[in-house]
């Protein structure tokens, strides 16, 4: 359970625990933009990046989440009730669930790094990871398939890891929109309990599926955090 602010976020096993990365997105669009309409929070995991920014925006836009297990948005309903947050909740994997929707915001909530970095990280412990070898695999898909579900004037809203092939998602965003801007970077230094593992890491950057650099005997990764629009 957290509390942020008034707000009670409850997890449960089998269910993604939010990150920095999950705040660094929350800090980037309270920041950067002014969100409204129906807004997509897709790969909810427990709700909290959806219900903590319509908190931060005061309930001004109407929110929806999905989330490919059921567990997961079992917990999202739970935790809007908790919190008296107004939210359509749907189970599915990414954008199933809303054939005939359209959205002026969709946030993707999905993981985005790679499965082997997944594997030795303390983030995915009791979750899945199907991102690839490269952790493009999913962001690529919602991508690709986010115009479908976009109003005239919508935006996407992502995270890039670099635990992912960057260059490579920001290639196909934009080869999908006319506009690509970033609107949020973080430095993170490597959790301690993965630092047994650099060498796996290397192996990774050497075959250009991820980067990070090294400083003071420390390894470095980085997430930004993107809009798109056309």
């Amino acid at each position: 359970m957290a509390t942020i602010k008034n707000l009670i976020i409850n997890y449960k096993r089998n269910t993604f625990v939010p990150t920095g990365t999950s705040d660094l997105l929350v800090e980037s669009i309270k920041r950067k933009l002014k969100i409204k309409g129906d807004v997509l929070d897709l790969g909810a995991g427990s709700g909290y990046v959806g219900i903590k920014l319509l908190s931060l925006f005061k309930d001004k836009f109407n929110l929806f989440a999905s989330d490919i297990g059921r567990t997961a948005t079992q917990i999202i309903k739970s935790n809007a009730k908790i919190n008296k947050k107004d939210i359509i909740v749907k189970t599915g994997s990414l954008f199933k669930p809303w054939k005939n929707y359209k959205f002026d915001f969709i946030l993707n909530d999905v993981s985005g790094i790679s499965e082997d970095v997944a594997k030795i990280s303390p983030w995915f412990k009791d979750v899945s990871c199907k991102s690839g070898k490269d952790g493009t695999k999913l962001t690529m898909q919602i991508i690709k398939e986010s115009k479908k579900f976009l109003t005239k004037k919508g935006v996407i809203c992502f995270p890039i890891l670099s635990f992912a092939n960057e260059n490579k998602v920001l290639e196909t965003v934009k080869k999908n929109f006319r506009y690509v801007k970033k609107i949020g970077y973080k430095e993170w230094l490597l959790p301690k309990e993965m630092m047994s593992k650099v060498l796996i890491l290397e192996r990774l950057k050497k075959k250009g599926y991820i980067n990070f650099k090294k400083k003071f005997g420390l390894v470095i990764w980085t997430t930004k955090v993107y809009i798109a629009y056309n």
